[in-house]
């Protein structure tokens, strides 16, 4: 299998695929920062799982039908859509099968993030970020508080006296007195991301060993919820899912199943009639 990557994600992906698939992993190393990148210099287009497909879109490209098999990972971060005042890592996996002709992406949100950034302007609250996301085993980016400016920048900073000199020598550049320091999210300088990314890749290979009950092509699993669970009091249908659907990735072969939670009826706390 092919991994499109240039951070090295095969040392969280491959265990997973290995362990339960037997499916060995061979990174395939291009710039895909060229799809956007984390620190601002190039804007990511698009959703992540349309820059994890372009990934896996462009191995194949690149490598032509020697490759049957290509994977890709995309992450990212921001405000939890659920929880107020907590960063979230979003990460997507995107599978391609070329010998059975089908495509299987998973994605997982995440409150395990160091995911954060500020504007600082005195070498001891520098000091207290860095504590805080992590440092030295989570990475920093240094750069000037006037974030259009690129140079000078430093990535992937571990060590205290590299963050020392990086704040001293932006600190020279910085026409507001002050440097804008941040995680680095990329996955070889992210522990926390590389466990998130982890847990994931154990899930898509769990899905792969599941076969359709019709075809027998590999990615058997849920491809969509139905809404409409009704009240309990007064029986109006809500925005809850009532029942789950799993599907093939070839074939249209489907399946109607009762959640995993066993839930028939919704509380009134949900239903647009009785709490309008």
């Amino acid at each position: 299998m092919i991994l499109t990557t240039r951070h090295a994600k095969s040392i969280a992906l491959a265990p997973p695929f290995w362990n339960q698939l037997g499916a060995s992993m061979l990174e395939y190393v291009v710039n895909t920062d060229q799809q956007g990148m984390f620190s601002d210099k190039i804007e990511q287009v698009g959703s992540a799982l349309d820059c994890a497909r372009r990934k896996c879109e462009r191995a194949l490209d690149k490598l032509g039908n020697r490759v049957g098999y290509v994977l890709a990972s995309e992450g990212r971060f921001g405000p939890h859509p659920f929880l107020p005042f907590q960063p979230s890592d979003e990460e997507v996996l995107y599978f391609i099968d070329r010998k059975r002709g089908f495509h299987l992406h998973l994605s997982q949100l995440s409150k395990k993030t160091n995911y954060s950034m500020a504007r600082l302007a005195d070498w001891e609250t520098v000091l207290a970020f860095a504590q805080a996301a992590g440092f030295p085993s989570h990475a920093l980016i240094v750069r000037p508080a006037e974030r259009r400016s690129i140079e000078p920048i430093f990535k992937g900073i571990q060590t205290l006296s590299d963050l020392e000199a990086a704040f001293g020598e932006v600190m020279r550049h910085s026409r507001l007195g002050a440097v804008w320091v941040e995680t680095d999210m990329r996955v070889q300088f992210n522990p926390t991301r590389m466990q998130v990314i982890g847990e994931l890749a154990a899930t898509l290979a769990a899905r792969l060993l599941c076969l359709c009950p019709n075809c027998h092509t590999p990615g058997w699993g849920k491809v969509r919820v139905e809404k409409g669970l009704p009240c309990q009091a007064c029986g109006s249908e809500t925005e809850l899912a009532k029942m789950e659907i799993k599907g093939c990735l070839k074939c249209t072969y489907e399946q109607v199943t009762d959640l995993f939670d066993g839930l028939k009826q919704a509380d009134t706390v949900y239903c647009p009639v009785c709490n309008p």
